[in-house]
């Protein structure tokens, strides 16, 4: 059997349903999801000149950094041109002029060598090719540069967990009924967050990479997690 990649699933859950997904953001997660955005600009070292934002769907992290980080030149990359399409037009509504969105696959989108302050992403992880993404990662990077992934993750507590399938279980009936267009991502996700274990592998992949303060920051009962690293020298 064919493995399906990271990619190849993203293009599926994301397909057509662009102009519900900042509700779906807030719906989907309880709220949470900007509480965890506020913790990750928390994260970004202040005084930072240029911040890239990875798969970054309709710009709702990336505004957040601009608006925090007005003198920073923020560079939001995205596979999803719909998502850009909406991400672009927010930009015009907003008058937010120091953001620049890019086209592209986060692993395959790179820029100017030891150039950015910060790299960050949400929801990014589980899909992602993780050696090349942070081996590129590190390239951009200056040094001290601070390397920042958010992303949903299976809770190892089997309190949490049970917390964890029931709320995956309102969205696969409720959430799906109400937006239809969501019921692939609903189904579906439980299982890949099971499958990938973004978590070990990334901080793996960190180590090998020669990035040094690598943290975990579990939130909500371990329904999701921030990892950062710094680059070393």
């Amino acid at each position: 059997m064919a493995t399906i990649s990271g990619t190849e699933t993203a293009k599926r859950f994301f397909a057509g349903n662009g102009a519900t997904y900042d509700r779906i953001a807030n719906f989907s997660s309880l709220g949470f999801d900007r509480w965890w955005k506020k913790r990750i600009l928390e994260k970004i070292p202040e005084g930072s000149k240029q911040i890239m934002d990875q798969a970054c769907g309709t710009g709702i992290l990336t505004f957040k950094i601009a608006q925090r980080f007005p003198d920073c030149h923020v560079i939001g990359v995205e596979l999803n041109n719909d998502y850009l399409n909406i991400a672009r037009q927010k930009a015009k509504d907003l008058h937010v002029g120091n953001v620049e969105f890019i086209l592209g696959r986060a692993e395959d989108v790179v820029l100017e060598k030891d150039a950015f302050d910060c790299i960050t992403s949400a929801y990014l992880a589980k899909y992602a090719e993780l050696d090349r993404l942070v081996a590129n990662a590190r390239g951009m990077l200056c040094i001290g540069g601070v390397l920042i992934m958010h992303e949903l993750t299976y809770p190892t507590n089997p309190a949490y967990a049970q917390l964890w399938k029931l709320h995956f279980k309102f969205l696969q009936t409720y959430g799906a009924w109400r937006y239809p267009e969501w019921a692939v991502a609903f189904h579906e996700l439980p299982a890949l967050l099971k499958e990938t274990n973004w978590g070990e592998k990334l901080k793996k992949t960190l180590e090998k990479n020669r990035f040094f303060h690598i943290t975990a920051e579990p939130l909500a009962f371990e329904a999701a997690a921030i990892i950062t690293a710094v680059k070393d020298g």
